[in-house]
């Protein structure tokens, strides 16, 4: 549940760990992130498959181990919320798994870092903007929306991800440089 808030909502590790079963408004679809990396608080639309997930996660949750016994969202051991070391530990396991789990990698003049939980939160920025792309809108324009949603402090922060947007083009590009280095 935990990897799957923060590749479908964008958010930092800590965000869904720390969040207590009160956070979640199933009326509205909606979570309450308090106090985040820049002490601010807001509240985020859920995507409705993850409000579905969500939902079952709580259902399971409430006939496992009851109504109060843990403040948690995502509830660990001794009434503490989930740890971090086991996120990751299972996101790593899920890389081995369907056999992604590379290691870093330059080709040409590019970086590509091995995958961490924290890329699954660029993966929602980044295919965020590049939805509202395909609608024909301004990715810049999304940008201070977008910033807000993700609990930057300035929407300068998020201009990052812009980046990597056009990842593809320059990978096109040194597609064709490589090819070209090749022909005698």
């Amino acid at each position: 549940m935990a990897i799957l808030l923060i590749a479908r909502c964008g958010m930092r590790i800590s965000e869904p760990l720390k969040m207590k079963v009160h956070h979640y408004r199933p009326k509205e679809k909606t979570l309450y992130i308090e106090k985040t990396k820049f002490k601010k608080d807001r509240l985020i639309p859920v995507p409705m498959p993850v409000a579905v997930e969500l939902e079952n996660y709580l259902f399971a949750r409430k006939v496992l181990i009851g109504d109060h016994q843990n403040p948690f969202l995502l509830a660990g051991a001794k009434q503490k919320g989930l740890n971090d070391n086991r996120v990751r530990c299972v996101f790593h396991q899920a890389l081995k798994d369907i056999e992604i789990d590379q290691s870093r990698q330059v080709i040409g003049n590019i970086n590509f870092s091995a995958p961490t939980v924290h890329s699954l939160r660029h993966s929602f920025a980044v295919n965020t903007l590049k939805r509202v792309q395909t609608r024909g809108r301004s990715p810049q324009n999304a940008l201070p929306v977008l910033a807000t949603y993700m609990g930057h402090s300035e929407y300068k922060h998020t201009v990052k991800y812009l980046k990597m947007i056009d990842a593809k083009k320059r990978k096109q590009f040194l597609d064709f440089s490589l090819e070209q280095k090749e022909k005698p």
